[in-house]
């Protein structure tokens, strides 16, 4: 069984969203360079590090959705990260509609393709939603409430559902990304098994005594030293005889002679 650890300890959804988060105030530059700083070279000619990762020979081109596969990526890995978005990469937002079933509401975690002119024109990822009111990180968007398809950084926006008309939600299955453990876990897990191996073992140790029972014909070092006394008077006594092999005792009549011998005593 192969184990994921995660120090966080966080769903697939969650991760995706806080890799998003972590980029809120990214602008776009005005030509390629100064790709990773948040703010350097700020501009409107659609340069990106998302471009630069994803699929570099788009650089220029609008990047909302790149943003997104970016951000599966960096949060699973390429190939999970295109299981989960079922193609890679994903860089035009009416693919999403021909490849997955478009919901009417949004759900934690759902990538949200926004309609305009009969025609899904930008996208982003779903991180809440309370009613009809979802919000959502986008990249080349801009602040405000309205649709934004080609603004100049990754911004968290808010949305009445109601009043988007053919707006529809893509839902990744994050079943695919089995959840990880936190080190805590791990460690728990790591020692119940420990627990039920010693149990098992002990349980194989008295299945197999039960099969094969210890026969005792001899008062030797392999009796219990705990029946010896009461064994030897057992014999001495006439109550037990033995055959030409020996006693015969297995660990009940040992501790059923015990028994007797103890209350002998009394």
């Amino acid at each position: 069984m192969k184990i994921g650890i995660n120090s966080n300890g966080q769903s697939g959804s969650e991760k995706v969203i806080n890799i998003a988060t972590s980029e809120l105030g990214y602008l776009e530059k005005r030509s390629n360079s100064n790709l990773d700083s948040k703010t350097a070279n700020a501009g409107s000619g659609n340069y990106t590090k998302y471009w630069r990762d994803i699929k570099p020979d788009y650089q220029g081109q609008p990047w909302c959705a790149c943003f997104v596969t970016w951000c599966f990526v960096q949060a699973f890995g390429k190939d999970k990260a295109t299981a989960l978005l079922k193609h890679y990469p994903y860089v035009y937002c009416p693919t999403m509609a021909n490849l997955f079933t478009l919901n009417a509401n949004p759900k934690i975690g759902d990538i949200v393709i926004f309609k305009r002119n009969g025609t899904f024109v930008h996208t982003g990822i779903v991180i809440s939603v309370n009613g009809d009111y979802f919000q959502t990180i986008e990249g080349n968007t801009s602040g405000g409430s309205a649709i934004i398809a080609n603004g100049g950084g990754v911004c968290k926006k808010g949305y009445y559902n109601s009043k988007l008309p053919g707006t529809k939600f893509c839902r990744p299955n994050y079943d695919l990304i089995k959840e990880d453990l936190t080190m805590a876990q791990y460690e728990e897990l790591k020692n119940e098994i420990s627990q039920l191996t010693e149990t098992v073992k002990v349980l194989a140790t008295e299945l197999h005594d039960l099969k094969h029972p210890m026969i005792y014909n001899y008062i030797d070092k392999n009796m219990p030293e705990w029946a010896r006394s009461a064994v030897s008077w057992a014999v001495e006594n006439g109550i037990l005889n033995g055959d030409e092999n020996g006693l015969n005792l297995d660990d009940k009549d040992l501790r059923f002679i015990t028994m007797m011998y103890r209350m002998r005593k009394q």
